[in-house]
């Protein structure tokens, strides 16, 4: 069964994101903060995560870069789920190989089709050479 990391301070917010991931047939994961996220990918394998950036004690920023360094194939499969203005994760490199970025408040319906289409993805294409090519990312404002 596949495993996704929710990744999210605001409690009722987080028990949506777990409902949409069970709702897509999935088991998940939990982490409230930063450094709790970051223990889970270190010591679970993951097919997935639902990440947000505003965070407290390590921020998402900081998840995402070491995402990067360390398992750089959960970037294609992570979804960004945020309140954070355009202005504040437009310089962060790392943004451009997610899945996905949902601004607050998403479109319920549309996160659950996106996470059922993340779990779909052909896991023989790198992340990286998706965001190259364009595919890695769907922006959702509103």
């Amino acid at each position: 069964m596949s495993q996704i990391l929710v990744v999210e301070d605001d409690r009722p917010t987080h028990a949506l994101l777990v409902t949409l991931v069970r709702r897509c047939g999935r088991d998940s994961w939990s982490a409230f903060d930063g450094a709790s996220a970051l223990r889970t990918i270190r010591s679970e394998p993951l097919d997935g995560m639902l990440l947000d950036l505003l965070l407290p004690n390590v921020n998402g920023f900081e998840i995402l870069r070491e995402v990067k360094s360390t398992v750089p194939d959960l970037l294609g499969k992570t979804l960004v789920v945020t309140a954070a203005s355009e202005s504040t994760y437009r310089d962060c490199e790392e943004i451009r190989y997610v899945r996905g970025l949902f601004r607050k408040p998403f479109d319920v319906q549309g996160l659950e089709d996106e996470i059922l289409q993340m779990l779909k993805v052909d896991a023989q294409v790198p992340p990286l050479e998706r965001a190259r090519t364009g595919g890695a990312m769907r922006l959702k404002i509103g």
